[in-house]
């Protein structure tokens, strides 16, 4: 594609009047050698290759012309990620997903209600670092602070009741999550709460006070009505009514809004309060309000955009034209100038072989020997040779360098984007092969953030988030000598780690750039101990916790 495309008519026009030119100078010079003589005799006095090399001259010429309009036109292809820097403020969004969220007093109920005014409200914060915590007894940052609005939307568009396993609502542990996240910037700082605001244990206001002395500011949207109104329990699958949600005496449960809460939170940090309305007017007042916060500087956006691609034609011109300068008219006595052109490395062709012959050593689990020819290829301008490199390190279980190399790749600006991706969602196995859970879950936050439709780094944090609150015991090395005198000590090895056959427990390593399998994401996961297999399982079909005795469970 061109940017520029008008310069194209110029390039054809200006060919045109060139060819009109070329031939306007022959007939003028077969009418100045007619004035001179005859034609015929004239022309057997010249040299025979004069009229060849005029002619080439002139096609040099027009051809180099015509990449230079080409070169206007501004030819572009390929894609880059490239971002912009402005002063931005930071705002977390805490999205309540306890069982009372599902009232129906609003339409179609509180949950969706919520997502609808969050999804306006993200649109109309686009230019700032947005954050996303869900809570209900327990809360967690879903999405990292990030100027990437687009994924933040789909990070909400996945939300649901139960997203947070613990029952109950813990309002006033959601705002010190995101006090937490928000703790590290400058600027203007806003936590944005939409709750029914039923918390009685957790000190809501006593977070509020913590979150004023830090500079944030409170805006709460009430969802609900105060009159409320029962809890329905639906069939799954169907959604059909089979009742309503019942304390622990057998009364039926009434889930109200409660706004005095929401609103001395409020006016603890000097934010504001609405209830959320059919129209959602709130969300265009508390965008106002964000907007008139104190900025920082930071990364405002990024975007896709082609790359340019000018130089490609307008250095065949210069070629061209300087070729056309060496073409005498006439025979050369002397020696013969020559235009020199740069050849590729050879070497290009060799780095290629060697890539190709790491994957097929790899491919047959001889890891060590592809590693050394992945080392081989290795050459400026191309990630490929290093993240596989990075790969097979990972395979011969040496996390240290593994993760070295995918963090390189991921922090490197002029990686492709699903690489840099792939790169975070491999680091952060690597590291939680270290048992660096911290780091894992940074590592599979930045994955999601550069790709949010991956649902295996998706669910990688969230088992790692798993792992760093509830860390597995330290592993007990087994000194079976026959283990060590069997040809194949990796297979023993990989299935003593978790008492499943080989082809149920084999770990898989972290995917290679386009290659590896969806299995591939749980590598590390499935590497635990057998005491710690069941929770994985668990998390996977967001177990139900029971609340502590006495507390509400909605």
């Amino acid at each position: 594609m061109f940017r520029n495309p008008l310069y194209l008519l110029g390039m054809l026009a200006s060919a045109a009047l060139a060819g009109g030119l070329f031939y306007w100078a022959a007939a003028r010079r077969r009418k100045l050698a007619g004035l001179m003589g005859n034609p015929g005799t004239i022309a057997r006095l010249l040299p025979p290759e004069t009229a060849a090399r005029r002619r080439l001259k002139a096609a040099a010429q027009t051809a180099a012309l015509a990449l230079i309009f080409i070169a206007l036109a501004g030819p572009q292809w390929g894609v880059e990620l490239v971002t912009t820097k402005a002063s931005v403020r930071q705002v977390v969004i805490a999205v309540d997903v306890s069982l009372s969220m599902l009232a129906e007093d609003v339409s179609p109920n509180r949950m969706e209600k919520s997502k609808n005014e969050l999804s306006l409200l993200l649109d109309s914060l686009r230019g700032n670092r947005v954050g996303i915590a869900a809570f209900a007894g327990d809360a967690g940052m879903i999405c990292p602070l990030t100027s990437d609005i687009d994924a933040a939307k789909q990070i909400l568009g996945g939300l649901s009741v139960g997203s947070i396993p613990t029952p109950g609502t813990a309002i006033g542990t959601a705002v010190r999550t995101a006090a937490e996240a928000l703790g590290r910037y400058s600027g203007g700082k806003a936590v944005v709460l939409l709750t029914d605001g039923e918390d009685h244990h957790t000190d809501p206001l006593g977070a509020a006070a913590e979150a004023a002395a830090s500079g944030i500011k409170i805006y709460a949207i009430g969802i609900g009505t105060p009159e409320g109104t029962p809890l329905p329990i639906k069939e799954a699958g169907s959604n059909a009514l089979t009742g309503y949600k019942k304390d622990r005496k057998g009364q039926t449960v009434i889930s109200r809004l409660g706004e005095k809460t929401l609103m001395e939170m409020a006016q603890a940090t000097g934010g504001a309060y609405w209830r959320a309305s059919p129209s959602a007017d709130e969300v265009a007042d508390i965008a106002r309000q964000i907007d008139a916060l104190e900025k920082s500087q930071g990364v405002s956006g990024t975007a896709h955009q082609y790359r340019n691609r000018f130089l490609f034609p307008l250095g065949l011109a210069f070629l061209l034209l300087l070729g056309e300068l060496l073409i005498p008219l006439r025979r050369v006595a002397a020696g013969l100038l020559l235009l020199a052109l740069i050849p590729a490395p050879a070497r290009a062709a060799g780095a290629e072989s060697d890539l190709r012959a790491g994957n097929k050593l790899y491919e047959k689990m001889r890891y060590e020997e592809a590693l050394q020819r992945y080392r081989r290829a290795q050459k400026p301008g191309d990630p490929r040779p290093e993240f596989n490199s990075a790969d097979a390190l990972f395979r011969l279980e040496d996390y240290d360098l593994a993760a070295q190399g995918f963090l390189r790749l991921a922090e490197d600006p002029k990686a492709p984007p699903a690489m840099r991706a792939d790169a975070y969602y491999n680091l952060g196995n690597a590291l939680a092969g270290k048992q660096d859970y911290r780091g894992a879950v940074a590592a599979f936050r930045r994955a999601v953030v550069l790709n949010p439709k991956d649902t295996d780094a998706r669910h990688n944090l969230a088992v790692a988030l798993r792992m760093l609150k509830n860390p597995p015991p330290p592993r007990k090395q087994c000194n079976n000598p026959k283990q060590n005198q069997q040809s194949k000590p990796d297979d023993s090895r990989k299935q003593g780690q978790g008492g499943k056959s080989q082809d149920q427990q084999k770990p898989p390593p972290p995917r290679p750039h386009g290659q590896m399998s969806k299995e591939d994401a749980q590598r590390i996961m499935r590497s635990v101990s057998e005491k710690e297999r069941p929770d994985h399982k668990l998390i996977q079909q967001k177990p139900k916790r029971e609340p502590p005795q006495g507390q509400e469970d909605w």
